[in-house]
């Protein structure tokens, strides 16, 4: 190489080295289709120009976006070394969907569900912020670009905690090693396997395991064990079974096969109930009060009996017992006896007036039947009188039974006021067993 040649050679490195240094390679920016924006990517929101766009690079690279309305913006990197000419082809942004790794993420929007992954984004709408939820990850927060390169793909992360539920709620967590870790709902660690047990009162203990590969929520159901709480109102009630007391309500019960069982208490009607390992945990059960009655007579202190006179209750006021339609006597010297009857759905508390003896008048009744035969007795069945038709000695109120086969037993009352002859109609028993009843008629006893 003679001087000349070297030194021209020269010349020429140097120029190129200083057009590196200091001077520009000029790069001519076209997009498909053209007319689009052209901004410094990380630069102020000021379009540099529209393409074709011509861009004079120094020797660093230069970052830039192209942007047009109805297409996906696109980023691109020059460089001094690249083409003079670059062409961008944009891609119509016809829909842009939001999508999750894995999908079917579910968005929400200020805490009320939208929707689910993938999503196509509406951009009349003024949702840019959702919130991506999927079990057995974590929770994460994705804000829309208002001019996204392509659709927006969210990579969910998989939760490093696992929820724990069980059927019922409120079950107490353990660790393997006895430690209480609370109650479900509870969040747990899964990063480690761990070995868990759920205990809850009136359900058998489950153990499980759960690891990083367990989905979250997990749902642990548990079983019920077979017992029943018994309560009754009054509470206190004996509970008997197969004639055994086993305790007195609220009475609690593992039951493993079914039970009849007796619930009594003071004043109150026995109630049988059963119970089986199939029924509810808490049975609730209204004892029936007895149909106690208090007596009083006006005037005080009558002596008070079976109807018939014969087996003496005690002196009013006295409480009484009536578990069915039962004829009493009231008797006072100087007053008439009083016949009436009591039945079931009597008041809790009853006055009998009595009325003062006048004279002593005595009638004879005719009583008869219809059907006639009837047998006539002293109230209760204590004294057989005599069968129908029947001639009796009045002196006051009395009280008789009428009975006769295949029809209803009847308690009448006559008195000294009372018609010569009296005719009492028998129903017939359709039930084949004898039921008390009141005559409706005038000269029937006293009902209170």
């Amino acid at each position: 190489m003679n001087r000349k040649t070297a030194v021209k050679l020269s010349l020429a490195v140097g120029a190129l080295f200083s057009l590196m240094l200091s001077g520009c390679a000029p790069v001519t920016l076209s997009s498909e289709p053209s007319g689009a924006y052209v901004y410094e990517k990380g630069g102020e929101e000021k379009a540099l120009g529209t393409t074709p766009f011509k861009v004079n690079l120094v020797a660093n690279q230069k970052e830039l976006v192209v942007r047009k309305s109805g297409y996906f913006s696109k980023t691109i990197v020059l460089s001094p070394i690249d083409p003079e000419n670059i062409t961008v082809e944009l891609q119509p942004r016809n829909k842009v969907l939001l999508r999750s790794n894995p999908p079917g993420a579910d968005l929400f929007v200020d805490g009320r569900r939208v929707g689910r992954t993938p999503y196509r984004v509406d951009y009349k709408k003024p949702w840019r912020k959702f919130e991506i939820r999927s079990s057995g990850y974590a929770s994460q927060v994705c804000t829309i670009p208002d001019d996204p390169e392509g659709d927006i793909v969210v990579d969910l992360v998989r939760d490093k905690s696992l929820m724990i539920t069980s059927k019922p709620k409120n079950a107490a967590v353990y660790t393997e090693d006895g430690e209480l870790l609370g109650r479900t709902p509870l969040g747990v660690p899964a990063e480690d396997t761990l070995v868990l047990e759920l205990r809850k009162e009136g359900y058998y203990s489950k153990t499980f395991t759960v690891n990083e590969e367990t989905v979250s929520p997990l749902v642990v159901e548990l079983e019920r064990e077979p017992i029943v709480i018994i309560y009754t109102e009054p509470e206190g009630a004996r509970v008997k079974h197969r004639g055994v007391t086993l305790g007195v309500t609220p009475f609690r019960h593992l039951v493993e096969e079914d039970m009849e069982i007796e619930l009594m208490y003071d004043r109150y009607k026995t109630t049988e109930i059963t119970i089986a390992p199939d029924s509810p945990r808490e049975v609730r059960v209204e004892l029936e009060k007895e149909p106690y009655v208090t007596i009083n007579s006006n005037p005080e202190g009558a002596k008070l009996y079976r109807s018939g006179g014969i087996e003496l209750i005690g002196t009013t006021p006295v409480e009484v017992l009536v578990s069915k339609d039962t004829a009493f006597e009231m008797h006072k010297p100087g007053y008439d006896i009083k016949p009436f009857t009591l039945s079931p759905q009597s008041k809790s508390t009853v006055t009998v007036p009595l009325k003062k003896t006048v004279g002593n008048v005595e009638k004879i009744v005719e009583i008869d039947s219809v059907p006639s035969g009837a047998k006539v007795y002293r109230p209760g069945g204590a004294e057989f009188i005599g069968t129908t038709p029947l001639e009796l000695p009045v002196r006051g109120e009395r009280t008789f039974e009428l009975q006769l086969d295949g029809f209803k037993t009847k308690i009448v009352t006559v008195a000294p006021d009372s018609a010569d002859s009296v005719t009492f109609a028998l129903a017939r028993d359709e039930s084949a067993r004898n039921v008390t009843v009141s005559d409706p008629l005038l000269n029937t006893p006293s009902s209170f």
